[in-house]
This record gives C-alpha cells, structure tokens and sequence, in this order.
C-alpha cells in the first residue's frame, strides 16, 4: 500500500527544493507546521526512501581557477581542461535546476509513494508492518519479514538504540 503525501509534506518538500540548508524551524515558519510536526514528517519522507538526501547546489562562476581548484577530468589533456570543466560545471548547475524545477511540478498532493519491504525488498502491498527503534522506522510486506530483519539485525538495532537513548540523555542534560 503506497504511502500518500498530504499537503504537509508538499510544503516541506517545496521549503526544501528552495534551500535544503533550511532548519526544521525556519522550514516549521515558512509553512506554518509546529516543529515537531515538520521534523517527524521529513524523518518519515527519509525513512520511506523518498528523500535520499539533500545534495549542495555549487556555483562555480565564483570559483577562481587557479590550477588547484580545476577538477582533472579523466584523460583530457592539460589545456583543454579547464574550458571542458567549466562546461561540465554549468551543464551540472542547469541540469539540477532544470531537474529541481520540474520535480516542484511534479509533486501534489495524494501522489502515492510504493513502499518495498526491508527485508526482501519486495513491494508491499498492504499495510505496511513497521518496526521502530530510536528515531528509525522500517517497513515490511510481512510479519515474517519484519521477524527476520529483527533476527538478523538484532545486536545492530540494540546498539542504535543505546546510542540514541544516551543522545537524548546528553541532550537532556546540556539543553533540558
């Protein structure tokens, strides 16, 4: 059963799209979503597989090109490196900005991300079954799914879990 993104998490998505350098607070007044709220709903999007990562958008008209700061491209020769660079830069930059732009286009409400199992990485169909521990979830086609990772991954969830509970301690001590 897909996982259907509200308006939520539209709004986060879009804050994102704009800057992803943006804090969950400054994301939380952007949109007006409490902080928790937004922090919880990012963490979902990354658990699910739907954000892979928030990538830095470089601007290399600002690059002064020394000969330390040209990036050697395979087997090109010496003085056509740094014209084939520069290139390969701003075909970078348009390409994501291109890419950025249309996937604002392309995410709506209701739009329904396919989950796969954890385990067997095979689609789920129904409800998915959830494990969590420490501020990770995890989804699986099935109860035998879920039992196996658990299984196989058990003193490596014990051990997330026990750093976890020590940050939230530390964090409670300096910051409580």
């Amino acid at each position: 059963m897909p996982v259907l993104l509200d308006n939520n998490d539209i709004a986060i998505i879009k804050s994102l799209l704009k800057d992803g350098r943006k804090s969950f607070r400054q994301i939380s007044r952007e949109t007006g979503i409490t902080t928790p709220t937004v922090k919880a709903r990012f963490e979902r999007l990354v658990n699910i597989g739907f954000i892979k990562g928030v990538l830095p958008v470089f601007d290399f008209e600002k690059v002064k090109n020394t000969q330390e700061d040209i990036i050697q491209i395979q087997n090109i020769n010496q003085r056509n490196t740094k014209k084939v660079t520069e290139n390969f830069h701003k075909n970078i930059h348009n390409t994501l900005f291109q890419e950025a732009f249309s996937l604002e286009k392309k995410i709506k409400n209701g739009l329904a991300i396919n989950l796969t199992c954890d385990y067997c990485h095979g689609p789920v169909f129904d409800k998915p079954k959830v494990l969590k521990f420490a501020d990770l979830e995890r989804f699986f086609c099935c109860h035998s799914c879920k039992t196996g990772y658990s299984e196989k991954y058990k003193g490596r969830i014990e051990s997330i879990k026990r750093r976890y509970e020590g940050k939230s301690e530390i964090d409670t001590f300096y910051f409580g």
